[in-house]
């Protein structure tokens, strides 16, 4: 899940978390509601559940600016990749029917496979370990299943199958053909009927009768113009094309996502050994967070995001600590994913956010952090575990390593070294004892923005939020 196609990208190094049974207060509710109130131009929804109870759900701006629609929890809009966990689902259902074997090679189920391809697996496909590439055309093209894996045969893998992790949409677009395959249902059918349903979700799946499409989100772009619907792109039909189908683009609410989240906690799809299985950390995608059957996995969340350049969503269940958190945006303006790991550390921790004042400063007038700096650029920009390695054991404090283990600070740093892509630092803001580093992305209007925090010449946090775009 975490790859850097998202429209905003975010990886925290945050304090510790304070353990305890029950985090959702009606106090640390209070904070979340004042520090949203606190945005501006905030557009969407934002939910958190604990147990059977719906804390909090508010909407924010509007789902249709032109008839001052308001965003509410019966607003529909896309939830992009958060449809991989229903895909993940279904498959795991079929498990269940006795109708297919994660390990089964997908030549089970395909025909005309080229060689490097033939062993990939279902377990494989579900945990983007297959070496299929992330996409092989638009998301809207007009395609049909079999043109769709001819085009795909042809591309090369990332790496021979299992042995490592690229995000794969191509995968679950395959997983939904074996799903259609396995029950003689359409993908949508399928899902309406084995899940949904069972679920309560109302409005959720591609069309669904029940829901009321008036009710569904324009999207906006930067400059606020209306990206009109999901529903006015080319769909074939009532699904769209295989690009996206069964990989994203499902339609629902916020109340879906609620049943969705107590169908999870109460046991109501799968067998408690099968979701055990389903969110079983089994591949490293770096940062800390590893993938399972549709569910990126951290040790306390399971979790999904989705998105494009304008609607993002993103899933948050915590299973020991009994809540949820769920929200979605329809404006391309708004850090959607840097917004939801601040509302989550409040839960958790009870602590707000700081408020920065960041002022430029040419590098040689620092006093705080110049060495540091000059280093940690050096780690992001030719990246490799020695040098990672001697910055952790250099400058950073022991409380980060502590909190973060030195495997995922390593993670981290990979990965800021494969968005930054060998560019060096164009800006160094200060606020206090935070620094911030400013890298500008070519070919788009997007910047990574690093904040660090220092604490006596060392890191003791990190934040990279990518916006713009």
């Amino acid at each position: 899940m975490k790859h850097s196609l998202l429209t905003s990208l975010l990886f925290v190094i945050a304090h510790s978390l304070i353990s305890q049974s029950n985090p959702v207060t009606a106090e640390r509710i209070k904070m979340v509601e004042t520090y949203l109130n606190e945005q501006t131009d905030l557009s969407g929804i934002f939910m958190i559940g604990s147990g059977d109870q719906m804390m909090m759900v508010k909407g924010y701006g509007y789902a249709d600016r032109n008839t001052k629609t308001p965003y509410t929890d019966q607003t529909l809009y896309t939830i992009g990749s958060i449809t991989k966990p229903f895909t993940a689902t279904a498959i795991m259902l079929l498990m269940e029917d006795g109708k297919l074997d994660v390990n089964q090679a997908i030549s089970t189920y395909f025909e005309n496979i080229p060689e490097d391809k033939k062993q990939i697996t279902i377990h494989q496909l579900l945990t983007h370990s297959s070496g299929l590439p992330g996409a092989i055309g638009d998301d809207y093209e007009s395609i049909t299943a079999e043109a769709f894996r001819d085009r795909l045969w042809k591309e090369p893998l990332a790496f021979s199958p299992g042995t490592g992790y690229e995000y794969s949409n191509t995968g679950y677009s395959l997983l939904g053909m074996i799903i259609e395959k396995l029950s003689g249902l359409t993908y949508s059918d399928f899902l309406s009927q084995r899940i949904f349903s069972k679920a309560g979700m109302k409005t959720a799946g591609y069309t669904n009768p029940n829901a009321d499409y008036g009710k569904l989100a324009h999207g906006y772009l930067q400059d606020g113009s209306d990206a009109a619907t999901s529903k006015s792109k080319n769909w074939n039909g009532n699904e769209p094309y295989w690009h996206l189908k069964s990989n994203g683009g499902i339609l629902m609410s916020a109340q879906d996502m609620f049943q969705w989240y107590q169908a999870l906690r109460q046991g109501k799809i799968l067998k408690a050994e099968t979701l055990q299985l389903q969110t079983t950390p089994f591949v490293d995608e770096g940062g800390g967070s590893f993938y399972g059957y549709g569910y990126a996995l951290d040790g306390r969340s399971v979790q999904h995001n989705g998105g494009n350049r304008i609607f993002k969503a993103d899933f948050r269940w915590f299973p020991k600590d009994e809540f949820f958190f769920f929200s979605a945006t329809n404006d391309a303006n708004v850090r959607l994913f840097r917004l939801n790991d601040e509302v989550i550390n409040i839960i958790l921790t009870g602590i707000l956010p700081e408020k920065f004042e960041w002022s430029p400063i040419a590098f040689n007038q620092l006093t705080t952090g110049k060495t540091l700096i000059t280093s940690f650029a050096n780690v992001i920009k030719d990246f490799n575990i020695e040098s990672a390695n001697t910055f952790i054991d250099t400058y950073c404090t022991p409380g980060v390593i502590e909190r973060n283990g030195r495997d995922r600070l390593i993670g981290i740093f990979d990965m800021l070294s494969n968005d930054t892509q060998g560019r060096d630092m164009e800006q160094v803001l200060t606020s206090g004892n935070h620094l911030q580093l400013i890298y500008s992305m070519p070919d788009t209007n997007q910047k990574l923005k690093i904040t660090l925090w220092i604490d006596n010449q060392k890191l003791d946090r990190l934040n990279a939020d990518m916006v713009g775009g």
